[in-house]
């Protein structure tokens, strides 16, 4: 006999079994569901792992409890298959074509501009290289603008667990700040703040 969920009649779950609401929903996270796999698991397999989380959560749609938005509830299913696809014999064994070319495209603009450009993407790239267990924290609380509440309930673990994690790869990734940016009366370069 198998698990079947507990389903409440009218809750958000129900919603979710017309599949034009699913892809309304699915489609309004879509950004930021792409940026969660490209930052977790690289952006050469990102169209592939945000499809593969569409599909598990169009799976898993009856276990949806509403007690967080949905986005959030597919972005942590998204990092689950960015972190499944890393521990994956194929992800270990191949190298993808585009690992080192630039994480967005650098447009002709002025000097300064390109410079806080190379900063960001210099930062992104310090950001990537942290192990999961500070770099998903880090990047969902700084580039997604997620809170630390919300970042707990997708990792399953307390508010200061993740704000420890946060210290600790901003800590990591203090030589670099300061590095990018020495005068601390110089503009921020769209760079991580320490806090």
């Amino acid at each position: 006999m198998g698990f079947a969920p507990r389903l409440l009649p009218g809750g958000p779950q129900s919603e979710l079994d017309d599949p034009e609401v699913f892809a309304r929903k699915c489609e309004e996270a879509r950004a930021r569901l792409w940026r969660v796999v490209a930052s977790a698991a690289g952006r050469a397999e990102a169209d592939d792992l945000a499809q593969e989380a569409v599909a598990r959560a169009y799976a898993a749609r009856r276990t949806y409890r509403g007690d967080a938005p949905f986005a959030a509830w597919l972005c942590r299913i998204a990092l689950n298959c960015a972190h499944d696809h890393r521990r994956s014999a194929w992800a270990r064994k191949v190298t993808p074509l585009t690992d080192g070319l630039p994480f967005e495209a650098e447009a002709p603009s002025v000097e300064a501009e390109a410079e806080a450009r190379l900063a960001r993407r210099r930062v992104r790239q310090e950001v990537l290289r942290l192990p999961a267990p500070l770099r998903d924290p880090i990047w969902l609380h700084y580039f997604e603008q997620y809170s630390v509440a919300e970042i707990a309930r997708l990792e399953g673990a307390p508010d200061s667990t993740i704000r420890s994690r946060i210290k600790k790869g901003l800590h990591r990734l203090a030589p670099l700040l300061a590095e990018l940016e020495p005068d601390p009366s110089a503009s921020r370069c769209g760079a991580v703040e320490l806090r």
